[in-house]
């Protein structure tokens, strides 16, 4: 296979026609079709069908645009991470982020990235946990900060973040004087959580069996718009981290108490594949994430310790 017949099925694919890819890449449609077909007969296998309408993929075709685009972005990684260094590290970076930090670290670290590394091109994806992690595994993100990644296979993990988890919802109360929550009271309220076998999930039940406490979870929800709306209307209140409600806590629209006896914490680390090579730019990124994550949270606005 060589490079330029793989650019040329992946514009193929994405058009859906040989002639408008033609086009697109500035080549005749006869040398274009020659190319797809030597490819074929190299892989011994049929890539599109093709008819009146245009080309559809063949299962083999497939399987072959997602390495296609592995292979493709790799070679544009290494063109550009061979002409960048420390100072002045290039390319695009890929991290994928647990959605519950979504909202207080997004802005400031497509913020801080823009400043101090204009030639680094930064792709965010925001992601439920198990999907973040399918996300690493797949090739999809370079880089990803992740809840409770430490068993992770084939991966290589850095700590960086510590936090607890609040019960958050409207008109909460404690007779507490620290704004806290013993565990074995959160029976008495309905709760809205991820399904199983989500980390956050997966999490406070470990954590309940072990205290032997039950939860009074009445919904499930693996969407964060959801379960947002309904802490937000009342419905059911959620174990999450505060952050994540910051602008309504802000507001006096809802209310957070922090668990304790036994509290509930987990750790947030940088994962990226053992076996990838790491570019000068996803480095850069490294540092950077750490040192977001360290100013938020002497801001105050991330509730948690820093482990790096």
């Amino acid at each position: 296979m060589k490079f330029n017949q793989l650019k040329y099925f992946l514009k193929i694919a994405e058009v859906g026609s040989v002639s408008a890819a033609a086009r697109e890449l500035f080549i005749a449609q006869p040398a274009l079709s020659h190319q797809i077909a030597g490819l074929e007969k190299e892989l011994g296998v049929g890539l599109f069908v093709r008819s009146a309408k245009g080309v559809q993929l063949t299962l083999a075709g497939e399987k072959l645009v997602h390495h296609a685009r592995l292979i493709l972005r790799q070679v544009e990684t290494a063109r550009t991470d061979v002409i960048s260094d420390e100072f002045s590290p290039r390319g695009e970076v890929r991290v994928v982020i647990d959605a519950s930090k979504a909202y207080t670290l997004i802005p400031p670290l497509l913020s801080e990235c823009a400043k101090r590394f204009p030639d680094v091109q930064l792709k965010i994806l925001d992601a439920m946990s198990l999907v973040a992690v399918q996300r690493i595994a797949d090739g999809k993100a370079d880089l990803g900060l992740i809840p409770n990644a430490a068993d992770l296979a084939e991966a290589h993990v850095i700590p960086v973040y510590r936090e607890s988890l609040y019960l958050v919802g409207q008109g909460l109360e404690s007779e507490r004087e620290d704004g806290a929550i013993l565990f074995e009271e959160l029976s008495n309220y309905p709760l809205v959580a991820p399904s199983r076998p989500h980390n956050i999930r997966m999490h406070i039940e470990q954590t309940a069996l072990e205290a032997r406490w039950p939860l009074n979870i009445q919904y499930e929800q693996d969407t964060g718009l959801i379960l947002r709306c309904m802490m937000n209307s009342g419905i059911a209140n959620a174990i999450i981290p505060r952050d994540v409600m910051n602008a309504e806590l802000r507001r006096g629209e809802l209310n957070a108490l922090r668990i304790i006896s036994p509290s509930i914490d987990r750790i947030h680390s940088l994962v990226r594949l053992q076996d990838r090579p790491v570019s000068t730019a996803c480095r850069a990124l490294e540092g950077l994430i750490v040192e977001v994550i360290q100013s938020l949270c002497e801001s105050g606005e991330l509730d948690g310790e820093v482990l790096l």
